[in-house]
């Protein structure tokens, strides 16, 4: 049995998204070596949704600089513009969430393409990932048509198996957004907490032992 590689992620976590370069060449080049899952941890959910206002906005965009300067990664101007000047957004990690889960359970092998295509809608043009059009749009480019992943979406079966996701999270104890862990048999490591270049995470997995 394959080793099991997971990347524990929030879809409204900067770092996230400034690492998302780096977790898909990873697992582009280990997928066949290692059994990638991607788990979304729930940062913001339920009554931790944050409404967005000056004050966070300002904070998050200085915070975003030293992502910027430390990954490469660009925030974009709509996203800006749209989501962090803009006093009417919600930040819900629970609808990026649920289209993770339910990428994973429909195509698992695209579902770290499809996971960076949900980010650069959000921290690049902007998109409200509250709405489903957002998640559709990007299902459609997967060959997913619209009848079936809205029809999943709304399910109650897929709220459950993102709740479950979380917990796993918790389980694991990664208490921090990005983490990347391994798990063989009843062993686990943290192969990554926070940000890791592409070479530093390389020569973790190219001689990963327990």
């Amino acid at each position: 049995m394959k080793t099991k590689i997971y990347y524990v992620m929030d879809t409204m976590c900067g770092w996230c998204y400034g690492f998302s370069d780096v977790i898909t060449k990873i697992q582009e080049k280990y997928k066949d070596l290692y059994d990638f899952s991607i788990l979304p941890g729930g940062m913001w959910v339920g009554d931790n949704a944050k409404v967005m206002n000056a004050s966070l906005g300002n904070y998050i965009k200085e915070h975003n600089k030293r992502i910027e300067q430390l990954t490469g990664r660009k925030f974009g101007k709509g996203y800006n513009k749209n989501i962090l000047e803009n006093a009417d957004i919600v930040l819900d990690s629970f609808p990026g969430a649920k289209a993770v889960a339910l990428i994973q359970r429909l195509k698992k092998d695209e579902a770290f393409s499809f996971l960076k295509k949900i980010q650069e809608a959000l921290f690049v043009e902007g998109k409200d990932t509250n709405s489903l059009e957002t998640y559709i749009e990007i299902a459609e480019g997967f060959g997913i048509s619209k009848e079936e992943f809205e029809k999943e979406f709304v399910s109650e079966d897929l709220a459950k198996e993102t709740f479950k996701y979380f917990n796993m999270v918790h389980d694991l104890g990664a208490a921090s957004f990005p983490t990347v862990i391994a798990v063989e048999g009843d062993k686990g490591k943290v192969i990554a907490k926070g940000y890791a270049n592409f070479e530093e995470l390389d020569e973790v997995l190219s001689s990963l032992n327990f």
